[in-house]
């Protein structure tokens, strides 16, 4: 058969197989599970920055918690600044980074539109001062070190200030010259106060120097409101002003009437100096908490504020604002020896007249004879124009006072306040709540400080009843300023051309070329372009409307601009800058941008 040989050989092949030497067999490994990877920084950092988007997004989000959040955006920018330079650049950290900040400015922007919120005069330093720091040339050094030694020979400082520390130096140089202006007018509008601020803080047990604290917090300015939502001259959250005894309700804001708020912050100063021993250690508590302090303290084994200052546990501002408030001390103790003309403003004598019933404003102040305003100005803490209907104790001129107890005694009862407190409905508007009242939109509104006329579910708002209600003398129809409403900042969008927004807002192309320095057609998604209002466009024909009102000018961005520079630049503040342009602290300015300055 043909296949014989082929079987014989096959069946010789197995057997001499079958006889060889088995050799063991090789199982392949399982493949093992790689190990977790620990996330990079660019995944954590971008995962805390979607995180703190989405809590501002929430619709649950309380007024309460706005402070806290907005402090721990703040340290998320801090950290966004402090990582490498790849994980900064990555395009979806800067995405995140813009949302986030554009979350921060509308949580800012939405607190202070609040209809029971106290109007704001300024930012307070402390959100300021830090970016100012700048580097001093070792001569310029020690001549500000020989200046100080020779001041401080003459008067003596109540708590340990290290003279010769070149954060200190540096701040007293910038308080004499960048920021004399600045300085002048703290000391200047801080004299009335400091004399009674003296005698509260002794009295705690607090060196009294340490009042020089409000120059850094708010440069003694009663109104003053920071970005995590700190406010009042001494700089209280709601949280810590509670603790310490100010009532901040409907009604009140304590944290924005100088002596009360200085004695609880007094008092608080003494606390910390008690948890930690040092007073420079409670400054720094004071700026970012107790508990940031301690923890700092226990992980880094170190000591003294110095020493920590030198780690990374410490946020930049409070890195910061110790040598600040020591430097200011320096100066404001003895302000003659470094070139300051020492203020002279006196306090002008008060008087308290403790009231039983609510009592609108605009009666008490007729009876003392004074303007409306400068009784505002005595009562800061008052959020109503109706006193609170519990025991209030009402500042007035201390030289009104007889004049003003013989009126009120006078005062018929249908003047008295009676009072009604109406909580917002979803769907009302102010004008279905006055229906319902029958008393006047314009009167919710001036009564309860309403900077416009829309009103939220879930508010309060008072409602005066009786016949001074609708009294003309009382409540006159006060003319809404139309300057918010003069300019105005469009962003654009994708597949925005000129002719389109031009269609979109009335506003002539040769108005948009002119204010924005367009000299083309082409535009960027995301660029924002200034408008002219359309009424002065539209009557004006273009040549009015180039000039935006006389309240804001136009600055178009050149290499190098930041916000803090143009703040300082046109005598305005960061803050103005931001609202008045939608855009974020944290923005990057572009070459050619343009932006309105207030």
């Amino acid at each position: 058969m043909t296949f014989r040989p082929l079987f014989l050989a096959c069946a010789v092949f197995a057997l001499l197989v079958s006889c060889a030497p088995q050799q063991p067999v090789k199982v392949a490994a399982m493949p093992q599970a790689p190990a977790p990877q620990k996330p990079s920084e660019e995944q954590l950092l971008f995962e805390r920055m979607q995180a703190l988007s989405a809590r501002a997004e929430d619709p649950d989000l309380s007024d309460e918690q706005v402070p806290a959040l907005s402090l721990e955006m703040a340290e998320a920018v801090e950290a966004y600044f402090e990582a490498p330079a790849p994980v900064r650049r990555s395009p979806r950290i800067q995405g995140s980074l813009e949302r986030m900040c554009d979350h921060a400015l509308q949580l800012g922007l939405d607190a202070n539109a609040a209809p029971d919120a106290v109007p704001l005069e300024s930012e307070s330093p402390r959100d300021m001062l830090p970016q100012a720091t700048t580097f001093l040339p070792p001569e310029e050094l020690q001549e500000t070190l020989d200046e100080v030694k020779k001041a401080q020979a003459s008067v003596a400082v109540g708590i340990p200030v290290p003279v010769d520390n070149k954060a200190v130096l540096t701040y007293v140089n910038l308080y004499q010259t960048k920021f004399r202006n600045w300085f002048a007018g703290a000391l200047e509008r801080g004299a009335p106060y400091v004399p009674g601020f003296r005698v509260i803080f002794k009295d705690e047990g607090v060196p009294p120097d340490l009042v020089y604290l409000a120059i850094v917090e708010s440069a003694f300015k009663s109104n003053a409101v920071s970005r995590a939502k700190a406010a009042g001259m001494w700089q209280f959250i709601q949280g810590t002003a509670r603790r310490y005894g100010l009532v901040v309700d409907f009604w009140e804001d304590q944290r924005f009437d100088p002596e009360l708020s200085a004695r609880a912050s007094a008092h608080y100063l003494k606390d910390l100096y008690d948890m930690f021993g040092d007073w420079q250690l409670a400054l720094a508590a004071y700026n970012a908490g107790e508990m940031k302090i301690q923890r700092s303290l226990e992980r880094t084994q170190k000591e003294t504020f110095w020493d920590l200052k030198t780690t990374r546990y410490l946020r930049r501002e409070t890195r910061e604002y110790v040598p600040a408030i020591l430097a200011a001390i320096l100066i404001a103790t003895n302000p003659a020896a470094y070139g300051f003309d020492p203020p002279k403003t006196a306090a002008e004598p008060m008087a308290a007249v403790t009231l039983e019933q609510p009592m609108d404003l605009r009666v008490l102040a007729r009876c003392a004879g004074i303007p409306l305003d400068a009784l505002q100005a005595a009562n800061p803490s008052l959020r109503r124009l109706i006193t609170p209907p519990r025991q209030f104790s009402l500042k007035l001129p201390a030289d009104k006072l007889e004049t003003f107890q013989a009126a009120l005694a006078q005062v018929p009862p249908e003047e008295k306040a009676e009072i009604v407190v109406h909580r917002v409905a979803a769907g009302e508007s102010l004008r279905s709540i006055a229906s319902k009242y029958q008393v006047s939109a314009n009167l919710i509104r001036v009564v309860n400080r309403l900077n416009a006329g829309r009103v939220r579910a879930g508010q309060e708002l008072v409602i005066p009843r009786g016949s001074a209600a609708n009294d003309p003398t009382l409540y006159a129809e006060e003319r809404a300023s139309s300057k918010s409403h003069s300019q105005k900042i469009y962003k654009v969008r994708r597949g925005d051309t000129l002719a389109g927004i031009c269609a979109r807002t009335g506003v002539p192309i040769q108005t948009l070329r002119e204010l924005n320095n367009i000299s083309g057609d082409a535009l960027k998604p995301g660029q924002r372009l200034v408008l002219a209002s359309v009424a002065g466009a539209r009557e004006a024909g273009g040549k009015e409307a180039s000039r935006p009102g006389s309240s804001a000018r136009v600055h178009h961005v050149r290499q190098g601009d930041t916000l803090y520079q143009l703040a300082l630049q046109y005598n305005t503040t960061v803050d103005k800058l931001c609202r008045l342009n939608r855009i974020s602290p944290g923005k990057t300015l572009h070459l050619g941008d343009t932006l309105l300055i207030p």
